[in-house]
């Protein structure tokens, strides 16, 4: 595991883990609400087939600088100053759950060095009326980021913080700022069309995902001009086997 941090502007920093071969074709991350970069585990298949896995902390999670972002567009144009920064020409992506719209804006923003995006489990497009119609929880767009903080730390660390489990630890930095953010920006304007995204998606999901609804993954992957929908019959949200399935199925043979 290579862990560091890199600044993407004065005073801002994200944090980037790297696994694989340097010389791998690389591969993306986006990572879930609750979730760490650190668990690295997640991708040994990816690594064992010869990817360059690079997993990025969004602002406030772990290592990286808490700072907000006007729309979900903004992590597109981030991840685009890390790309070209490192110099990577081509480069699949990968979002799980609440990685999923990240994904999307970094295919709308550089839709001629993406291969493929893959999306597992993920958040559907809470942008979209009818997808809100859908959705079983509170959206609060208009609520702060204080106020949402205050949300995170009751809706998932109300008995305190493991800290034998790196997702926990992470995701609860700098007062749950992180979950904050993307609770607040996912069910706004995300600030661009996911009609014009024109690389291949390929979305898996499970038809008796509980935490996920399968209409709202269905309604998204309809906006999508090039997706390929897998569906999952059972599993529910989120298991490593079955992600590690995922991967082992679909990215590595595709």
């Amino acid at each position: 595991m290579s862990l560091y941090a890199i600044e993407i502007s004065e005073d801002r920093f994200l944090a980037i883990d790297e696994i694989g071969e340097t010389d791998g074709f690389p591969i993306i991350v986006n990572h879930g609400m609750i979730a760490s970069i650190r668990e690295d585990r997640l991708f040994d298949s990816l690594v064992d087939a010869g990817f360059r896995v690079m997993s990025i902390a969004r602002p406030g999670y772990g290592l990286s600088t808490p700072f907000g972002m006007k729309s979900i567009k903004e992590w597109g144009n981030i991840v685009e100053g890390i790309i070209d920064n490192k110099r990577i020409e081509q480069f699949d992506v990968l979002g799980m759950s609440s990685g999923a719209p990240y994904s999307y804006a970094i295919a709308h923003a550089m839709p001629d060095k993406i291969r493929n995006t893959y999306i597992f489990s993920g958040t559907p497009a809470l942008c979209d009326e009818r997808v809100k119609r859908l959705w079983p929880y509170p959206l609060k767009a208009e609520a702060t980021i204080e106020e949402l903080q205050k949300t995170a730390k009751e809706l998932f660390f109300e008995n305190g913080i493991n800290e034998e489990d790196m997702g926990s630890v992470d995701s609860a930095k700098n007062g749950c700022f992180g979950i904050a953010l993307d609770l607040k920006i996912r069910c706004q304007d995300w600030g661009f069309s996911l009609g014009d995204i024109k690389t291949k998606v390929y979305m898996e999901h499970g038809i008796d995902d509980a935490s996920v609804p399968f209409g709202t993954a269905e309604i998204t992957a309809g906006l999508l001009p090039n997706c390929v929908m897998i569906k999952r019959a059972n599993g529910g949200h989120f298991s490593n086997e079955l992600l590690d399935e995922f991967i082992k199925k679909t990215i590595i043979t595709t």
